[in-house]
């Protein structure tokens, strides 16, 4: 019989919360007796994963183990970046994990990397899109010391588009939803079977071709086991790993010609945090009821390197996602997902709008003053996440060396703050920012304290006013909360005091 493959990916996330005058993640009062989210989210679930308890009958702890090693995971950048300074212990663990993977499955590592501050990629321009997978593989490679296999899209947001960018970038493979799947067809063959309504078999991998099939750039696509991910994260899967292990056994054919893999992919958050205990579930699934049920976990690099796509798929016209049936209205329209208690998502395309206007001007002073200073600005803002990860004397030296014009070489704190200026200009398209019910919300608030700063570090550099055009487009982003009105409101009341 083929050995039957199972692959649990978790999408391990908080959105940037440090206040970007100083640095500091400030206290957040909805976190409860925590002092933040991240804190909170640490505790719960990615601590607990990383010595994740098995227990006996009497509850009794007999072994500890590190769930990051049988889990296929990512991890957020700017999430790491806390987590390596709030908790270098479990850090380490977490990086020890994706090198106990590496040595278990031949070279092919757990850990994949993620579009750095989790925007939504085919809502972003071509240019910044770029520079989030960029950055996403430069702390990727800092931190776990080799080239990921895959890269995570935010919220699955996907088109043609990022799939070509990924295979620019020498990334293997995707994994997506399979509402996200529109038809598929075996190598080779002419007629595809459309599968937009469902039918589609998640247990093996597809290919993606950019163009003409065996003429062009390809991708590999994973599409996760769409009931079982759904059980997982809302059904309290974890709750029984015998029963898990039995449901994941169950996805299989009678008599396979090749080996299968059944995926589940959920946000990480689950095992622990949103479902108390399925960290000790995961545990329990991965070490031991799966073995017992004949069931080896791997990650998808490794199966993709074993059974490369014999059958090769099409995504659906325009951009999707695994959390909004409508593509990704939920980030640019008036969508009804999220929305609360009666309320409207009225504010998301004015919030869109306004920032892409700032985006824009923010752009236009970077050209202007950056090609003043910098060789290249945009390539510069490229290589600027490897000044971010490692601050040091000599890798300033060196950055500042490769960037900076002859001319301008006592000018490197003006360049600087302009690539900070850009950095939030980044940073403010974080996906949590449209999430969520009202423009008022921590995550929308948090995307504007970054629209402020990147504000004042135009004005100090060219005495940029744009304040006052971006306010009167925020003032059409009506909110939920009479309190603060609409998005101005929201920005003077909420984003404006953090300086």
């Amino acid at each position: 019989m083929p050995s039957r493959f199972i692959c649990l990916h978790g999408h391990f996330y908080q959105p940037p919360r440090e206040n970007p005058w100083t640095g500091a993640v400030e206290r957040q009062p909805s976190a409860g007796s925590d002092h933040d989210w991240n804190a909170r989210v640490a505790r719960e679930c990615y601590r607990p994963n990383g010595q994740a308890r098995l227990v006996n009958a009497r509850n009794e702890t007999v072994r500890v183990v590190n769930n990051y090693a049988r889990l296929s995971f990512n991890f957020g950048p700017t999430l790491l970046s806390w987590y390596e300074r709030a908790h270098p212990q479990d850090y380490a663990r977490l990086l020890e994990a994706d090198a106990d993977s590496c040595r278990r499955l031949e070279g092919h590592g757990n850990a994949i990397a993620q579009a750095y501050n989790h925007p939504i990629l085919p809502l972003c321009q071509s240019a910044d899109a770029a520079t989030q997978v960029r950055w996403g593989l430069a702390d990727f490679e800092h931190r776990f010391k080799r080239r990921p296999e895959a890269m995570w899209l935010p919220e699955c947001g996907c088109d043609d588009a990022t799939l070509r960018l990924l295979i620019a970038h020498g990334l293997k493979y995707a994994i997506l939803s399979p509402a996200q799947a529109s038809r598929v067809r075996p190598q080779g063959e002419l007629a595809w079977t459309d599968v937009s309504a469902g039918g589609l078999d998640t247990r093996r991998a597809y290919r993606w071709w950019s163009g003409e099939a065996g003429r062009s750039p390809s991708i590999a696509l994973f599409f996760y086991d769409g009931e079982l991910s759904r059980e997982t994260a809302f059904g309290r899967l974890m709750s029984d790993a015998v029963q898990s292990a039995r449901k994941l056994a169950a996805r299989f054919s009678q008599d396979p010609p090749r080996p299968e893999l059944v995926s589940i992919c959920t946000d990480g958050e689950t095992y622990g945090h949103h479902e108390k205990f399925a960290d000790m579930g995961l545990a329990y699934l991965l070490y031991e009821a799966a073995p017992e049920a004949e069931l080896e976990p791997v990650n998808f690099g490794w199966h993709l390197a074993k059974h490369p796509p014999e059958w090769e798929a099409r995504l659906g016209p325009g951009a999707s996602s695994w959390s909004c049936p409508h593509g990704v209205l939920r980030w640019s329209g008036d969508c009804p997902c999220g929305v609360e208690n009666g309320g409207h998502a009225r504010w998301r395309k004015p919030l869109r709008e306004a920032l892409d206007w700032l985006r824009g001007r923010l752009a236009e002073v970077f050209e202007r003053e950056g090609g003043s200073l910098l060789r290249e600005p945009w390539a510069a803002r490229d290589d600027y996440v490897w000044l971010l990860l490692d601050p040091s004397p000599q890798r300033e030296s060196d950055f500042w060396r490769r960037h900076l014009r002859r001319d301008a070489s006592a000018r490197s704190g003006e360049a600087r703050r302009l690539l900070e200026m850009q950095r939030f200009a980044l940073y403010m398209y974080t996906s949590c920012g449209w999430f969520f019910a009202d423009i008022s919300g921590l995550e929308a608030a948090q995307n504007l304290k970054y629209a402020a700063r990147a504000i004042e570090l135009a004005a100090q550099a060219c005495a940029a006013a744009l304040e006052p055009e971006f306010l009167r487009l925020l003032a059409l982003a009506p909110s939920n909360d009479p309190a603060y009105g609409d998005g101005a409101g929201v920005y003077r009341l909420l984003a404006r005091p953090a300086a």
